[in-house]
């Protein structure tokens, strides 16, 4: 049943355009994959050929077993003329396991490298976005009767958002499990609602704010960890603190005031909440946004249980920015605590 129906809403084509930018996510991924990203990690983290001990045993006693009477002839013959050790070869072989680290780091760098490109893009989009009108700076202006005004700008974002977040969570099972697998799953399912929500009701502006606010920190995350792959510290660092700083203000600051905001200047003049006659739905609307953010609490919360109390204020200020970096949503290097071996 169409209970609520602004103006810009064509149903037939909004579910087609969903489709359609899910499946632009799947064939970007595709295509970024074997034509940029592979290619990059196989020519920055090549895997040596790897021999094992016991097979390189075998071999040398083969070899010696069965070398023939013309060489032990010649051996004999240069014996004594020369005892310097035979030259080193360039490519010396490696274990098994060394081939099992590169190739670990390499499907970590390649993962990265794709979520970078994957919440650059939304991010420089919804900058445009926000670029065309100045409605943002007044929160008042962030929800109003239905509809909100909405530009042409500001469907196109929601459409790259849902089939951004729709995409992710279709392919959620690939990626490597963490112990916050089924936090991960919420957030992504409770973001899809939420999206799906605002954009049937009308509040589009709060929902291209809540976009932003949560697409604009992964960026940093991301290209923080392919540096740290291609063992640029520096570059890593710098950018993990950037990181922190952006997830924490974007997040765990902005992000409560907006949904304070949505509660407060959602209620109409007859004290019922928006949209007019269906205020079950800016409800759940409300109920979606503080699940987020009591998920941002919680990985909150994993940055603060690391610090140690004794340090001063402001090395545990430098700490938690550092182990932030680490910790946070979208974090897999060695040193996410929420990883699994």
């Amino acid at each position: 049943m169409v209970f609520v129906k602004p103006v810009y809403v064509n149903w037939s084509a909004d579910i087609w355009a969903v489709f359609a930018w899910t499946a632009g996510w799947a064939l970007a991924h595709t295509v970024l994959h074997r034509a940029l990203i592979v290619p990059l990690a196989n020519a920055w983290f090549p895997v040596p050929v790897s021999i094992s001990l016991s097979s390189a045993s075998h071999k040398v006693s083969s070899t010696a077993t069965t070398a023939s009477p013309t060489s032990s002839t010649k051996l004999k013959q240069r014996k004594g003329k020369s005892t310097s050790a035979p030259p080193s070869h360039s490519h010396q072989p490696v274990s098994d396991v060394d081939v099992k680290a590169i190739t670990n780091i390499k499907k970590k760098f390649v993962n990265s490298a794709w979520k970078f490109c994957v919440y650059t893009a939304p991010t420089i989009f919804g900058i445009v976005v926000f670029l065309e009108d100045d409605w943002w700076m007044n929160p008042k202006a962030w929800m109003l009767d239905i509809p909100d005004p909405t530009s042409h700008l500001m469907k196109i974002y929601y459409y790259i958002g849902f089939g951004n977040y729709t995409y992710q969570t279709l392919t959620l099972m690939s990626h490597p499990r963490q112990s916050d697998f089924w936090g991960v799953v919420l957030h992504h399912f409770t973001t899809v609602a939420v999206i799906s929500a605002s954009y049937i009701c009308g509040f589009t502006r709060i929902g291209v704010i809540i976009l932003l606010l949560h697409d604009c920190s992964d960026p940093f995350m991301e290209f923080a960890k392919c540096n740290m792959y291609l063992n640029h510290q520096k570059i890593a660092d710098n950018m993990f603190t950037l990181f922190a700083i952006v997830f924490i203000v974007t997040r765990n600051v902005l992000f409560p005031y907006v949904i304070y905001s949505a509660h407060e200047n959602s209620i109409l003049e007859d004290g019922t909440r928006m949209p007019r006659g269906h205020g079950e739905w800016g409800l759940f609307c409300l109920g979606c946004l503080w699940i987020l953010a009591i998920l941002n609490f919680y990985w909150g919360y994993l940055v603060n249980n690391q610090y140690d109390s004794k340090k001063t204020k402001t090395e545990k200020t430098r700490q938690i920015l550092k182990i932030a970096a680490q910790t946070f949503l979208k974090g897999e290097n060695a040193s996410d605590i929420r990883e699994e071996d």
